[in-house]
């Protein structure tokens, strides 16, 4: 509506405006005024072809009443006559003939030439009907004389009128044609200005008419030019609303807690730009409570580890010492009591060893302290766990750690890459994941060699650290599970590792992912990538 009241209030102004100017501009260009002197211009030209005639008629009258001609017939000398008439032709140069006939009443008289009184006449409409003139209808006799210079009457320069005298002072009597020539262009100036007047006055006439139809052409182009361009518009408006309708149907859901929700970004414009920043907001928020959902229950798992340790920890040392007591206080000489009851203090002292280890496990976890942050350099931190791979090899392997079938492949950079990070807590994160690959290649008890790459890649403002192997790997449908605490997919150990691992890398603002060895995160193995900020606010 915005948009269509916008189109319209400058139609109407237009409108307004438009059909006033067309018709100011209408009526200074066809008025009363020039209609006036347009036929005053027919007029001027209709006196002007009168003038002529009367030009006409007086050279034919200087021609025939002229004393030369008329002794010259009295005197029946046709010679005399002859240069007399070539004479005139010379004197007067608008005469292109001139005829001498005798006066003949027994003939038939050809019909006069008068392009002037031509039916066909173009000019029917000026009155040029005063060819009627008195000589008009004459008979003509035999040509006695006849003198003429084609050149002055050529058609397409001049237009031609013949005028006629009859002589009857003289015996016998003659008649004179005399051919007297005009312009041509006079006539056609003449046409052309009678058929311009007619148009005009139509023009005139039609002045509203004229002026309201370029008015309504004017107003079907706008309003064409007005639906097209609102079309336009509707369509990109309602492009845009539905995507901002989306932003708020999805900002509604973040409110109701869903922050699994996302917006398509594919578009380029602001609201793309909108929809990504949300999108990374809603990420954001996600990883946030994702991380504090984590923190809030590794807390809740180290409370209640510190609990069942200390729960744990106070009978062992009564029972191993009972078991002990038992075992030595018999005195009796049956061997096969004895040898039960030394096997049953040895078992008692190995289950009460393995309590003590997870006691003493889960009295670290509970103790695990908050990182404390200050600038290290990464790389020379993987070099550290390079340098102790040997001690994870004795630990795994023992005796064949020599020959154990693991190698430690290390990528980094050749320059300090610097951190803040709490460097002896990721260290530890990143031993536990050397160590867990380690023993991965090693359960897998394959004959062929295996290989741990520890690598380290700058990104922008983040560092990726990853410790990837090639062994067995870890179920896809097991992958988010891994971190979980007591979850483990070893036969032995607690499952405490790597939420120790995972709580560490929350800590440090950054996030760890479980998946395949594979560039794609496919194939056998299994890769830990950890994502940390190279610098904290």
């Amino acid at each position: 509506m915005a948009l269509l009241v916008a189109a319209l209030a400058p139609l109407g102004a237009a409108s307004f405006f438009g059909r006033s100017a067309l018709r100011d501009a209408y009526s200074r260009g066809v008025n009363p005024v020039v209609e006036e002197q347009l036929a005053a211009a027919v007029v001027s030209h209709r006196d002007h072809i009168v003038a002529l005639r009367d030009a006409a008629d007086r050279t034919t009258d200087a021609i025939t009443q002229h004393w030369q001609l008329h002794d010259a017939l009295r005197a029946g000398d046709l010679g005399a006559v002859r240069v007399y008439v070539q004479s005139a032709l010379e004197t007067y140069p608008q005469v292109a003939a001139v005829h001498v006939y005798a006066a003949d009443p027994e003939r038939d008289r050809p019909p006069q030439h008068d392009e002037d009184a031509n039916a066909n006449h173009e000019d029917a409409n000026h009155e040029d009907a005063n060819a009627n003139d008195e000589d008009a209808g004459e008979e003509r006799g035999p040509l006695l004389i006849a003198a003429e210079l084609e050149a002055r009457a050529d058609p397409t320069q001049v237009r031609t009128l013949e005028r006629e005298r009859r002589l009857d002072t003289v015996t016998p009597a003659v008649l004179v044609v005399v051919t007297v020539t005009s312009p041509r262009a006079v006539f056609t100036d003449l046409q052309r200005a009678g058929e311009v007047t007619e148009l005009y006055s139509r023009l005139l006439e039609q002045t509203d008419y004229v002026s309201d139809v370029y008015v309504w052409v004017l107003l079907g182009y706008l309003a064409f030019v007005i639906a097209l361009a609102l079309t336009v518009s509707i369509v990109l408006a309602r492009r845009v609303s539905r995507r901002v309708l989306a932003l708020a149907d999805a900002t509604v859901r973040v409110g109701q807690g869903d922050l699994a929700v996302t917006v398509p970004d594919d578009d380029d414009d602001e609201i793309g730009e909108l929809t990504r920043a949300f999108n990374r907001m809603v990420s954001d928020l996600r990883e946030s409570r994702e991380r504090i959902d984590y923190l809030q229950r590794i807390s809740a798992w180290q409370d209640f580890a510190r609990r069942l340790a200390h729960e744990i920890k106070n009978p062992l040392t009564p029972i191993q010492l009972a078991a002990q007591e038992v075992a030595q206080a018999y005195r009796g000489d049956d061997p096969r009591f004895a040898a039960m009851l030394n096997d049953a203090r040895a078992i008692i002292e190995e289950e009460v060893a393995t309590l003590r280890r997870l006691v003493g496990e889960f009295s670290s976890f509970a103790r695990l302290p908050e990182v404390d942050l200050a600038e290290a350099d990464l790389v020379e931190l993987l070099r550290d766990i390079e340098r102790g791979f040997g001690s994870v090899l004795q630990d795994v392997y023992g005796e064949r750690a020599g020959d154990a079938p693991v190698t430690l492949q290390l990528e980094v950079p050749s320059k300090p890459v610097l951190g803040s990070v709490d460097a002896m807590m990721l260290k530890r994160c990143l031993d536990n994941l050397v160590r867990n690959a380690v023993e991965a290649i090693a359960g897998e008890q394959r004959t062929g060699r295996g290989r741990v790459i520890l690598s380290l890649r700058p990104n922008g403002d983040q560092v990726e650290l990853s410790v990837a192997d090639d062994g067995p790997g870890i179920e896809p449908g097991s992958r988010v599970r891994v971190f979980d605490p007591y979850f483990t997919t070893k036969s032995s150990g607690t499952g405490l590792g790597l939420a120790i691992v995972k709580k560490v890398v929350l800590e440090h603002q950054g996030r760890i992912e479980c998946r395949g060895a594979g560039p794609r995160g496919e194939g056998p193995g299994t890769r830990f990538v950890i994502t940390l900020p190279l610098l904290l606010g």
